[in-house]
């Protein structure tokens, strides 16, 4: 008898236990949280279609166009006949939430590195075209805007000063490869040119996507 009462109160005890961990508030609806957490991003890089490749050094010989090229000829001195294209501008952004009637946006600026160096009474041209996106990579509008008529470094901008070519940059991806803003370089004569003198001269271009 005991045997039995002992089994009756153990069985008891479990069914107590399994009641107990219900909460009976159960309907035809449930739910549960869930969190994403989506970062800043500001990324950038510089694609040359020329070598299929993220662009480095990039020569400028003017003996292509002084002595063997258009203006081999007395009196004819035109810089502008250098230029290199096929490069692209790519870049990601993922900008925080809107604050009290701030806009939140990104610029790219550009300069010549300090420590560069440059021919006198010369401009290097940067022209960029309008952004090319990929497929729902962001609007024409969250992609940015292009400074109307590019920058010039050199004299206009001086080695280590930023210049503005890209502004209001929302929440945008380009694509990679040839997407994105299209850039041209050219050579431009800004002075006398009894300033330009021979020499090697070397410089690095940097670009910079604004953090937040």
């Amino acid at each position: 008898m005991r045997k039995i009462n002992l089994f009756t109160a153990m069985l008891a005890f479990v069914f107590v236990q399994n009641v107990s961990a219900q909460d009976y508030n159960d309907t035809n609806i449930a739910t549960h949280g869930l969190e994403v957490t989506v970062p800043e991003v500001a990324i950038l890089d510089i694609w040359d279609s020329n070598t299929a490749a993220e662009a480095a050094t990039i020569l400028f010989d003017m003996t292509d166009v002084t002595i063997v090229g258009t203006n081999a000829e007395a009196g004819l001195y035109a810089f502008e006949d250098m230029d290199y294209t096929g490069l692209w501008l790519n870049y990601t952004s993922v900008v925080g939430s809107l604050g009290s009637g701030f806009d939140v946006t990104r610029q790219i600026d550009v300069q010549f590195e300090a420590g560069s160096t440059f021919p006198g009474n010369l401009d290097l041209r940067i022209t960029p075209n309008a952004p090319v996106l990929v497929t729902d990579g962001g609007t024409v509008d969250s992609a940015g805007e292009i400074t109307p008529g590019g920058v010039a470094l050199g004299v206009t901008t001086p080695i280590g000063t930023d210049a503005l070519l890209v502004n209001s940059i929302e929440s945008v991806y380009t694509g990679d490869e040839t997407q994105g803003v299209e850039l041209a370089y050219t050579l431009e004569q800004n002075g006398n040119f009894a300033g330009y003198m021979a020499n090697v001269y070397t410089a690095t271009l940097r670009y910079t996507l604004s953090d937040l």
